[in-house]
Protein backbone atom coordinates (compact mmCIF):
# COMPACT_ATOMS: atom_id res chain seq x y z
CA UNK A 1 0.00 0.00 0.00
CA UNK A 2 1.29 3.23 -1.14
CA UNK A 3 2.39 5.70 2.16
CA UNK A 4 -0.02 8.28 1.09
CA UNK A 5 2.47 11.25 2.16
CA UNK A 6 2.68 10.53 5.48
CA UNK A 7 5.49 11.89 7.79
CA UNK A 8 7.46 9.16 9.97
CA UNK A 9 6.24 7.79 12.76
CA UNK A 10 7.47 8.46 16.29
CA UNK A 11 10.22 6.09 18.29
CA UNK A 12 9.81 5.99 22.33
CA UNK A 13 12.70 5.55 23.88
CA UNK A 14 12.47 3.02 26.57
CA UNK A 15 13.90 3.90 30.07
CA UNK A 16 16.58 2.14 31.67
CA UNK A 17 16.23 -1.08 33.24
CA UNK A 18 13.84 -1.99 29.67
CA UNK A 19 16.36 -4.46 28.51
CA UNK A 20 14.21 -6.57 26.55
CA UNK A 21 12.26 -4.00 24.96
CA UNK A 22 15.80 -2.55 24.04
CA UNK A 23 16.97 -5.53 22.70
CA UNK A 24 13.70 -5.54 20.51
CA UNK A 25 14.69 -1.82 18.94
CA UNK A 26 17.90 -3.59 18.01
CA UNK A 27 15.98 -6.26 15.98
CA UNK A 28 13.49 -3.87 14.94
CA UNK A 29 16.25 -1.28 13.69
CA UNK A 30 17.75 -4.36 11.95
CA UNK A 31 15.11 -5.50 10.15
CA UNK A 32 13.68 -7.86 12.40
CA UNK A 33 9.84 -7.21 12.78
CA UNK A 34 8.77 -9.97 14.13
CA UNK A 35 11.49 -11.00 16.28
CA UNK A 36 11.11 -7.35 17.50
CA UNK A 37 7.56 -8.03 17.98
CA UNK A 38 7.81 -10.66 20.34
CA UNK A 39 10.26 -9.19 22.46
CA UNK A 40 8.07 -6.41 22.77
CA UNK A 41 5.36 -8.67 24.10
CA UNK A 42 7.65 -10.42 26.39
CA UNK A 43 8.55 -7.01 27.93
CA UNK A 44 4.61 -6.41 28.45
CA UNK A 45 3.94 -9.83 29.53
CA UNK A 46 6.81 -9.17 32.04
CA UNK A 47 5.49 -5.57 33.26
CA UNK A 48 1.69 -6.83 33.28
CA UNK A 49 2.15 -9.39 35.72
CA UNK A 50 2.76 -7.04 38.68
CA UNK A 51 0.81 -4.01 39.35
CA UNK A 52 2.46 -0.56 37.84
CA UNK A 53 4.69 1.15 40.25
CA UNK A 54 4.68 4.83 39.91
CA UNK A 55 5.77 7.12 36.57
CA UNK A 56 9.26 5.09 35.71
CA UNK A 57 6.79 1.59 35.36
CA UNK A 58 3.97 3.63 33.22
CA UNK A 59 6.97 5.38 30.89
CA UNK A 60 8.48 1.72 30.01
CA UNK A 61 4.66 0.28 29.60
CA UNK A 62 4.13 3.26 27.16
CA UNK A 63 7.11 2.93 25.71
CA UNK A 64 7.12 -1.21 24.97
CA UNK A 65 3.34 -0.59 23.59
CA UNK A 66 4.31 2.10 21.46
CA UNK A 67 7.25 0.36 19.82
CA UNK A 68 4.97 -2.78 19.81
CA UNK A 69 3.02 -0.33 17.11
CA UNK A 70 5.80 0.23 15.19
CA UNK A 71 7.23 -3.55 14.73
CA UNK A 72 3.44 -4.77 13.99
CA UNK A 73 3.47 -1.52 11.39
CA UNK A 74 6.90 -2.92 10.32
CA UNK A 75 5.49 -6.46 9.70
CA UNK A 76 3.07 -5.54 7.42
CA UNK A 77 0.03 -2.73 6.70
CA UNK A 78 -2.33 -5.27 7.02
CA UNK A 79 -1.59 -5.30 10.98
CA UNK A 80 -2.34 -1.39 10.82
CA UNK A 81 -5.22 -1.89 13.13
CA UNK A 82 -3.56 -3.61 15.65
CA UNK A 83 -0.64 -1.11 15.73
CA UNK A 84 -3.18 1.49 15.99
CA UNK A 85 -4.51 0.29 19.39
CA UNK A 86 -0.85 -0.70 20.74
CA UNK A 87 -0.29 3.05 20.00
CA UNK A 88 -3.40 3.78 21.92
CA UNK A 89 -2.08 2.20 24.53
CA UNK A 90 0.64 3.80 24.74
CA UNK A 91 -1.44 7.18 24.89
CA UNK A 92 -3.30 5.86 27.80
CA UNK A 93 0.11 4.64 29.73
CA UNK A 94 1.77 7.89 28.98
CA UNK A 95 1.63 10.65 31.58
CA UNK A 96 3.81 14.03 30.04
CA UNK A 97 0.81 16.01 27.30
CA UNK A 98 3.99 15.20 24.79
CA UNK A 99 4.50 11.28 24.84
CA UNK A 100 0.53 11.29 24.38
CA UNK A 101 0.65 13.44 21.19
CA UNK A 102 3.42 11.18 20.02
CA UNK A 103 1.18 8.49 20.74
CA UNK A 104 -1.50 9.81 19.13
CA UNK A 105 0.32 10.67 15.88
CA UNK A 106 1.68 7.34 15.83
CA UNK A 107 -1.98 6.01 16.14
CA UNK A 108 -2.87 8.20 13.39
CA UNK A 109 -0.59 7.54 10.98
CA UNK A 110 -1.29 3.70 11.90
CA UNK A 111 -5.16 4.04 10.83
CA UNK A 112 -4.28 6.36 7.54
CA UNK A 113 -2.24 3.05 6.79
CA UNK A 114 -5.39 1.32 7.06
CA UNK A 115 -7.71 3.61 5.28
CA UNK A 116 -9.44 4.63 8.54
CA UNK A 117 -9.97 8.36 7.35
CA UNK A 118 -12.26 9.70 10.37
CA UNK A 119 -10.49 7.51 13.22
CA UNK A 120 -6.62 9.07 11.58
CA UNK A 121 -8.11 12.61 11.50
CA UNK A 122 -8.78 12.35 15.22
CA UNK A 123 -5.91 11.16 16.25
CA UNK A 124 -4.04 13.83 14.63
CA UNK A 125 -6.15 16.20 15.82
CA UNK A 126 -5.61 15.24 19.43
CA UNK A 127 -2.36 15.12 18.71
CA UNK A 128 -2.30 18.90 17.65
CA UNK A 129 -4.34 20.14 20.84
CA UNK A 130 -1.74 18.28 23.35
CA UNK A 131 0.94 19.95 21.59
CA UNK A 132 0.19 22.91 19.43
CA UNK A 133 3.97 23.08 17.45
CA UNK A 134 3.53 19.51 15.62
CA UNK A 135 4.20 20.05 12.28
CA UNK A 136 4.53 16.41 11.51
CA UNK A 137 1.04 16.31 12.49
CA UNK A 138 -0.30 19.05 11.40
CA UNK A 139 0.92 18.30 7.70
CA UNK A 140 -0.19 14.23 8.68
CA UNK A 141 -3.77 15.97 9.00
CA UNK A 142 -3.76 18.05 5.78
CA UNK A 143 -3.47 14.42 3.88
CA UNK A 144 -5.99 12.96 5.91
CA UNK A 145 -8.49 15.51 5.63
CA UNK A 146 -8.30 14.75 1.36
CA UNK A 147 -9.84 11.96 1.49
CA UNK A 148 -12.78 12.78 4.07
CA UNK A 149 -15.93 14.35 2.39
CA UNK A 150 -16.28 17.62 3.58
CA UNK A 151 -19.39 17.52 6.17
CA UNK A 152 -21.71 19.63 4.97
CA UNK A 153 -22.05 17.76 2.06
CA UNK A 154 -20.63 20.34 -0.63
CA UNK A 155 -18.18 20.04 -3.47
CA UNK A 156 -19.77 17.23 -4.94
CA UNK A 157 -21.45 19.15 -8.07
CA UNK A 158 -19.58 20.69 -11.12
CA UNK A 159 -16.39 22.71 -10.29
CA UNK A 160 -15.68 25.19 -12.77
CA UNK A 161 -12.92 25.25 -15.36
CA UNK A 162 -10.35 27.19 -13.50
CA UNK A 163 -8.56 29.91 -15.62
CA UNK A 164 -4.60 30.24 -16.61
CA UNK A 165 -4.75 32.51 -13.65
CA UNK A 166 -6.05 30.69 -10.93
CA UNK A 167 -4.24 27.14 -11.88
CA UNK A 168 -1.00 29.52 -11.57
CA UNK A 169 -2.41 30.48 -7.75
CA UNK A 170 -2.76 26.87 -7.08
CA UNK A 171 0.70 26.00 -7.95
CA UNK A 172 2.03 29.21 -5.45
CA UNK A 173 -0.72 27.50 -2.85
CA UNK A 174 0.76 24.14 -3.41
CA UNK A 175 4.22 25.44 -3.11
CA UNK A 176 3.31 27.07 0.55
CA UNK A 177 1.63 23.97 1.54
CA UNK A 178 4.72 21.88 1.00
CA UNK A 179 6.72 24.48 2.96
CA UNK A 180 3.64 23.95 5.73
CA UNK A 181 2.80 27.47 5.36
CA UNK A 182 -0.86 26.86 5.35
CA UNK A 183 -2.67 29.41 6.52
CA UNK A 184 -0.82 31.52 3.76
CA UNK A 185 -1.90 29.35 1.52
CA UNK A 186 -5.37 29.68 2.33
CA UNK A 187 -5.17 33.55 2.05
CA UNK A 188 -3.65 33.25 -1.30
CA UNK A 189 -6.47 31.40 -2.44
CA UNK A 190 -9.24 33.45 -0.53
CA UNK A 191 -7.72 36.64 -2.45
CA UNK A 192 -7.33 35.54 -5.93
CA UNK A 193 -11.02 33.79 -5.42
CA UNK A 194 -12.28 37.37 -5.00
CA UNK A 195 -10.10 38.57 -8.08
CA UNK A 196 -11.38 35.41 -10.45
CA UNK A 197 -14.27 33.19 -9.68
CA UNK A 198 -12.79 30.12 -11.24
CA UNK A 199 -10.96 29.60 -8.21
CA UNK A 200 -13.67 28.00 -6.49
CA UNK A 201 -12.49 24.68 -9.02
CA UNK A 202 -10.39 24.67 -5.93
CA UNK A 203 -13.03 25.24 -2.96
CA UNK A 204 -12.09 21.49 -1.25
CA UNK A 205 -8.85 22.63 -1.19
CA UNK A 206 -9.55 25.84 0.79
CA UNK A 207 -12.05 24.01 3.38
CA UNK A 208 -9.30 21.03 4.16
CA UNK A 209 -6.86 23.82 4.39
CA UNK A 210 -9.45 26.24 6.79
CA UNK A 211 -9.70 22.80 8.83
CA UNK A 212 -5.92 22.52 8.98
CA UNK A 213 -5.32 25.98 10.19
CA UNK A 214 -8.09 26.53 12.38
CA UNK A 215 -6.58 24.05 15.14
CA UNK A 216 -3.94 25.75 15.58
CA UNK A 217 -2.81 28.21 12.69
CA UNK A 218 0.58 27.10 10.80
CA UNK A 219 4.30 27.04 11.06
CA UNK A 220 4.47 30.58 8.72
CA UNK A 221 6.42 33.53 10.18
CA UNK A 222 6.76 35.07 7.04
CA UNK A 223 4.30 38.09 5.60
CA UNK A 224 1.36 36.94 3.47
CA UNK A 225 1.67 37.44 0.28
CA UNK A 226 0.26 40.24 -1.98
CA UNK A 227 -2.53 39.18 -4.15
CA UNK A 228 -4.09 42.44 -4.65
CA UNK A 229 -1.96 44.44 -7.31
Amino acid sequence: MPRLGLLALLVFLLPAGAAVGRRGLERLEAGDAAGAERLFRDGLRAAEARPADGAADASVRAALWNDLGLALLARADSLAPQAADAFDRADTWSAAPGDQAGAAYNAGVALARARRWAPARDRFVRALLLRPAYPEARHNLEVVLRHLRPPDGRGNGPRPEPSAFARQLKEEADRLIAARRYADALTLLRDGLRQDSTVAAYDAEMRRLGAVTGIVGDDSTAARPDTTQ
